[in-house]
């Protein structure tokens, strides 16, 4: 399992590959930009809720979030089917 810190650090890569500013992001999770910009500086003091509704939001934008192995930390990439399509 990956840690809190590299997933945090995956949701600030996932922001930068869709075009989103901390904003944006916020308003589409439902969360304040201060709690993403706390998330983006891997700080302890981020509820695994708040995470969830970032990570929810990016995935529907496209992102799809790889997991970590021994070799590499976790990643993220766009998916082939656009944002919200079936399939």
């Amino acid at each position: 399992m990956d840690s809190t810190s590299e997933i945090m650090s995956a949701l600030r890569a996932a922001r930068a590959l869709v075009g989103l500013s901390q904003e944006d992001l916020a308003a589409l999770a439902g969360v304040s930009r201060q709690v993403v910009a706390r998330m983006e500086r891997a700080e302890s003091n981020v509820m695994a809720d708040s995470i969830e509704k970032v990570r929810t939001a990016l995935e529907a934008s496209g992102v799809v979030f790889l997991d970590g192995t021994e070799r590499r930390g976790p990643a993220v990439a766009m998916s082939r089917i656009g944002p919200g399509s079936a399939g």
